[in-house]
């Protein structure tokens, strides 16, 4: 055991060596792992943020139907029997005009200007909790409402929310794809700079072999400085999304003011970083064994 912690503890006094050796290179080697993988994190993170936010909106779908002003009684017992006789709405709430104004003054803090009209300019309507979401469905029942004479209005007020949920969708299947990408990236650059290691140590390497070394003795600092890039290198990502989650923070807040809502952005959770750290890991070890072990099957040769 101590024999084995002592190997260890001279692989990993070499590959510090090798830091030391050349940091400014190992500072830029460092940035190119962390931007390779703070791209695809970045990416998740801004996704993640949006899954807040559509989980904040209402799921079931909602239309207003809105009433031509001249609308009267009789036109509005029909419009409402014929909505609710419509096996997509789940729950329908007559508006009237006089709730509608005052939800407007409630609203827009104008009731000095809105007192000052005079007659209520505002049309009776109804609000809709639909039950279903098939679009031919939809479609019928707004087809069929809309070609009532009393009805100067049909909107489906759910539409931005099922986009956004579609966007969400399309940007969860992209963090993937971009991730994926990157990480094949990830895994031929930490071949490539295991690659230039092993040519800057190459006579020292054939020595160690000549006098008995094993390959596992000579692989293991490379792997070593493969973890440890890998571990620095996702710090470094985690750090700039960070640093660009800050830039945006505020201008996204104010945004979301705009729309009575705040929204905060957050950083990706503990264990998605850990994740993280662990795939960059595991795809830098990967790159580093092809690497070396190619090397080391020339020298058998």
């Amino acid at each position: 055991m101590k024999h084995w912690l002592r190997l260890h503890r001279l692989a990993l006094a070499a590959t510090l060596r090798l830091f030391a050796a050349s940091p400014v290179s190992s500072l830029l080697n460092l940035l190119v792992v962390g931007i390779a993988v703070a791209l695809p994190l970045g990416l998740y993170t801004v996704v993640a943020n949006l899954q807040q936010l559509s989980d904040k909106l209402p799921t079931d779908p909602q239309a207003s139907v809105f009433l031509r002003p001249n609308a009267g009684a009789v036109d509005i017992a029909r419009v409402e029997a014929a909505i609710q006789d419509a096996p997509a709405v789940k729950s329908v709430h007559r508006v009237s005009k006089d709730e509608a104004l005052k939800s407007l003054e409630r609203s827009s803090g104008m009731q000095d200007l809105l007192a000052g009209l005079g007659e209520n300019p505002l049309p009776e309507s109804f609000s809709l909790t639909l039950d279903r979401e098939e679009p031919t469905m939809l479609d019928a029942l707004a087809t069929k409402l809309q070609a009532d004479p009393a009805v100067e209005q049909v909107q489906f007020d759910s539409d931005w929310a099922r986009r956004l949920s579609g966007i969400v969708a399309l940007g969860r299947e992209a963090a993937f794809t971009v991730a994926v990408l990157f990480g094949a990236g990830l895994l031929l650059v930490t071949a490539n700079l295991i690659r230039m290691q092993i040519l800057t140590r190459r006579e020292e390497i054939e020595v160690s072999k000549l006098i008995g070394a094993t390959d596992s003795f000579i692989r293991r600092p490379f792997l070593y400085f493969a973890a440890l890039q890998g571990i620095l290198g996702t710090a470094i990502a985690a750090g700039l999304v960070a640093f660009a989650l800050g830039r945006i923070a505020k201008p996204v807040d104010q945004l979301a003011v705009l729309y009575g809502e705040h929204f905060t952005l957050s950083l990706a959770p503990a264990e998605t970083l850990a994740l993280a750290f662990l795939v960059v890991i595991a795809l830098s070890l990967l790159g580093a064994t092809l690497s070396v072990g190619k090397h080391l099957r020339a020298l058998d040769r």
